[in-house]
């Protein structure tokens, strides 16, 4: 349903960026805004605020502009930052705001009403605004989807976070804006690791995923195990010190539930005669390999996606279960041979984080949580006794910072950083999720909100009394059923083509760019005929690359992201009175960026696809 109010300009913006955004409008209807309202004259839109029965002007009656610039003149904006606007208002001083603030400078603006965002929207064309990629959007309740654009700023080297205040809107609901100020730095400080992992380890998780292919590609994918398990009691096994008391416990259930474990807990429990039905692995780096060395996994499952450290699914070949939350790479493969899309895995900073989505996947009703103590308990224990951590003393830990919190059986235990960030990925999937019984076997842990703490005695009584055989049966037909590798030369050969196109067009236009004179910098030379090539070179080139979104997307998700990021970082401060000068600097920056990970990606390319027996491995 389309609300024909909303400028066409504005409405194409808001559905392309802020889909949660126009939802929200759309879910209100014709609503009128609850504390303001527009007086709407011949050539004037006037935005009055409602209050106590009376209406006055929002932005006052005296000099717009020299209120903005008192405000703007009145704030102390850090140069890399993040920060919450209240209130959208009619948008003037959201517009200042960006006009007046430096490159570095990221916000998101916060309104209540989506009613008043409406209005605004079907009256002034902001789409310059709306498009503008420092300029973030959340409107009503401050949840997830609220900041999910914060993930652009977490990319940047930010030096504050904190609430800009706009006194004429913020003043209507202090109360919200301080929950969006809080929230926006919680969110932040869970999306930034993240983001930085996923920039670092780029590059890694496209050289792995060509890597593991001739092994990978026929996987049966993690959703063939069907919904028909949902009875059968899902048990998380993670490597927090209260494992080391539940080993009687998991063999006793282990043939009456789904016991699905990392890397990090499997040897403690192969070592105690406790045979998982599924390990997990997601880490891309090779440390991850120390939880496999050292232990028999003959007849053991791995379920991973195509990103996986390659060792380690070289120890599984023929025994792998995949997934794929988003990884062009394979998306070309699935789509080779017919397949659907691989299924979607929540990987958010820790794999037990993937475990528990495999339950939602599964229709789990019963998921129990063992040894995820996310804590460091007060003998300054951090794992089981029986772990790679545990081979160099990694298992105690001397942290003593981080947040105090309520515990499973005692008032208050210590989770660092880290944990903290898996502690609150828990809560936030366990919120979302409808009938479904969580519960938590971790005796010495930290509550996790939605799963409370349950002794050994009443969890066996919870388990029942079901079997995991047919959870077992289905997991080897799967295997058994794998088809064959299909050629992938085959499958990657128009894509390299492409890619080599789009690298030898950008490394020429940057090079050009890099022989001009320093003297056509001068506003004289804005029509030079060679700095006009260079523009209708640019509009070439990002013609090449917008002719295959599917190739763009496996070029730019390697080392290419980084690299724009920081080409990013270097363009917004690039700027000449000579405006054609400035812009072909600019894309000097950006087509560098496009030919470093364009060499790279075709280098990986032949050496793992196309001449693969010249790579050592």
């Amino acid at each position: 349903m389309n609300n024909p109010s909303i400028l066409p300009a504005n409405l194409k913006v808001l559905r392309a960026r802020f889909p949660s955004v126009y939802n929200r409008i759309m879910d209100i209807s014709s609503k009128a805004p609850v504390s303001f309202q527009y007086q709407d004259r011949e050539g004037s839109c006037t935005l009055l605020t409602k209050r106590r029965g009376e209406t006055f002007l929002t932005y006052g009656s005296g000099s717009r502009e020299e209120l903005l610039r008192r405000w703007m003149d009145g704030l102390e904006l850090a140069k890399e930052s993040l920060y919450a606007i209240s209130g959208f208002g009619d948008g003037s001083h959201v517009q200042h705001f960006l006009d007046h603030s430096s490159g570095g400078t990221h916000f998101i603006v916060a309104e209540e009403d989506p009613a008043l965002l409406r209005e605004t929207l079907s009256r002034f064309d902001c789409s310059s605004l709306l498009a503008n990629e420092r300029f973030m959007l959340g409107v009503g309740e401050p949840d997830e989807n609220f900041f999910r654009d914060i993930q652009t700023a977490a990319l940047s080297e930010i030096q504050e976070i904190n609430m800009v205040i706009f006194s004429p809107l913020h003043s209507l609901n202090e109360a919200y804006y301080d929950r969006v100020r809080n929230e926006l730095v919680r969110q932040y400080l869970v999306v930034r690791p993240m983001m930085e992992v996923n920039l670092r380890t780029a590059p890694i998780i496209q050289g792995n995923t060509f890597e593991n292919l001739p092994i990978m590609a026929p996987s049966p994918d993690v959703s063939e195990i069907g919904d028909g398990m949902k009875d059968i009691p899902f048990i998380l096994v993670g490597a927090g010190p209260s494992l080391d008391e539940s080993i009687d416990f998991l063999k006793s259930v282990q043939d009456k539930s789904i016991i699905v474990c990392s890397n990090s807990p499997l040897r403690k429990l192969l070592n105690n005669g406790i045979k998982p039905h599924l390990v997990f692995t997601a880490d891309p780096q090779e440390p991850t390999l120390a939880g496999f060395k050292g232990v028999d996994v003959a007849g053991l499952t791995l379920a991973c996606p195509f990103s996986a450290y390659p060792e380690i699914v070289r120890l599984f070949d023929g025994r792998i279960l995949s997934w794929c939350t988003f990884n062009p790479i394979v998306d070309l493969v699935k789509k080779y041979m017919a397949k659907p899309p691989g299924s979607p895995i929540m990987e958010k900073g820790t794999v037990s984080g993937c475990v528990l989505d495999l339950s939602r996947l599964l229709g789990s009703k019963k998921v129990l949580f063992v040894g995820q103590d996310l804590c460091i308990r007060d003998d300054g224990r951090y794992y089981t006794d029986d772990s790679a951590y545990s081979d160099y003393g990694g298992h105690y830990s001397s942290i003593s910072q981080g947040h105090r919190l309520p515990g499973n059986t005692q008032e208050l235990v210590l989770v660092e950083g880290r944990l903290f960030v898996y502690l609150k990925t828990f809560e936030q999937f366990i919120g979302e999720q409808s009938g479904v019984e969580y519960r938590n076997l971790a005796r010495t842990g930290a509550r996790i909100r939605g799963a409370p703490y349950m002794n050994y005695q009443d969890a066996m009584a919870w388990i029942g009394q079901t079997s995991s055989v047919v959870f077992e049966e289905k997991i080897l037909a799967l295997l058994k059923n794998q088809t064959s590798t299909p050629f992938l030369e085959d499958i990657f050969r128009p894509c390299r083509e492409h890619i080599r196109k789009i690298f030898e067009k950008s490394f020429k236009a940057a090079w050009n760019t890099e022989k001009l004179p320093e003297k056509y910098s001068d506003l004289n030379y804005s029509e030079n005929k060679a700095i006009i090539q260079l523009l209708t070179d640019a509009n070439e080139i990002n013609k090449t690359i917008d002719k295959n979104k599917d190739f763009w997307s496996v070029l730019f998700e390697g080392k290419t992201k980084g690299e724009v990021i920081r080409y990013r970082r270097l363009a917004r401060d690039i700027d000449f009175p000579n405006k054609n000068w400035a812009a072909v600097q600019r894309n000097k920056e950006y087509f560098w960026a496009i030919s470093e990970g364009c060499h790279w990606l075709l280098q990986e390319m032949d050496r793992k696809i196309f001449h693969p027996e010249t790579s050592a491995v």
